[in-house]
């Protein structure tokens, strides 16, 4: 699974991108809203960790504008999961109403970010909530 990073702080950028290279995923890396849009017409990815505050275009207008592609064809569907270290029940819903499949607060932690991509790939391979359950590792 191909990961694109949205990221304007070098740092921040190179945190997620390690974290989700950890939890078996590749990884690209945007700076803002309009590389990230241009890295998509390039090649889409299966998923998006979008920052929201960022400088030339914020996530939130980010996502709706690859949501708006997505919907007149122009790219194929992948999710969004939204990273912000603004968390009010506001921003939140700002965020699901741009378009994003999946919430993560900052600074980002690998077990809330796995269980976040799992929730929202859950989502989309079963759509209702269902799917396997987690099984306990055998001992």
């Amino acid at each position: 699974m191909d990961f694109l990073v949205v990221e304007d702080d070098p740092v921040s950028a190179q945190v997620a991108a390690g974290m989700l290279k950890a939890l078996g995923y590749a990884v690209r890396i945007a700076e803002d809203g309009v590389q990230a849009i241009a890295a998509c017409r390039r090649q889409a990815p299966d998923a998006v960790l979008m920052d929201v505050q960022m400088p030339v275009m914020d996530g939130l207008e980010t996502t709706r504008q690859l949501r708006l592609l997505q919907g007149d064809g122009e790219l194929p569907y992948f999710s969004i999961i939204v990273a912000s270290a603004h968390y009010t029940p506001a921003d939140r819903a700002a965020c699901f109403a741009a378009g994003a499949d999946g919430f993560v607060t900052k600074p980002l932690m690998m077990a809330k970010l796995g269980a976040e991509i799992y929730n929202v790939t859950r989502a989309r391979l079963f759509p209702g909530g269902g799917g396997p359950a987690m099984q306990p590792l055998a001992e």
